[in-house]
């Protein structure tokens, strides 16, 4: 196990103890300063287990927490960017293909169609590689489709 060691230069330190004031007592970002400035070699290092006890954390919490800020330094308090919507394979081609069968008489002299068989379906049709029942269950909610509406014509 390596053990982190942190030597805060006096810029850092003032910058988390100004966010140690700004941040509520709740914050997990509070108990992260909190880490790092107990944490500090130059004004006598806390042990972990210890640290841990009066933070009420875990022990991994604070080797964690120490582990990151000699990896990134101050930088581990920027927010880490999201994925993009543009990421998602739902789109509205899925969709579209979706309310195409909808309106197609359900296979097997079924009364109407259901949750697994609209979702194989539209695998079958390499619509999409994969797709769950919940999630056909979603896009039919979202495009104010229901299954029960989407009946046989004939």
């Amino acid at each position: 196990m390596l053990i982190y060691r942190l030597f805060l230069t006096a810029e850092e330190r003032q910058t988390l103890e100004d966010w140690r004031k700004k941040y509520k007592s709740h914050s997990p970002k509070l108990q992260r300063i909190q880490i790092l400035l107990n944490s500090d070699e130059h004004t006598g290092r806390r042990p972990a287990p210890e640290l841990a006890a009066v933070l009420g954390c875990s022990t991994k919490t604070v080797e964690r927490v120490r582990r990151q800020f000699c990896e990134q330094g101050l930088a581990m308090f920027e927010p880490t960017p999201r994925k993009t919507r543009s990421d998602k394979k739902i789109d509205g081609r899925v969709e579209a293909h979706l309310t195409a069968l909808l309106c197609q008489s359900p296979p097997d002299e079924q009364p109407r169609w259901q949750l697994q068989v609209l979702a194989d379906r539209l695998v079958e049709l390499e619509v999409v590689e994969h797709i769950s029942t919940t999630m056909v269950a979603r896009l039919l909610k979202k495009t104010n489709l229901s299954l029960f509406t989407a009946r046989s014509s004939g």
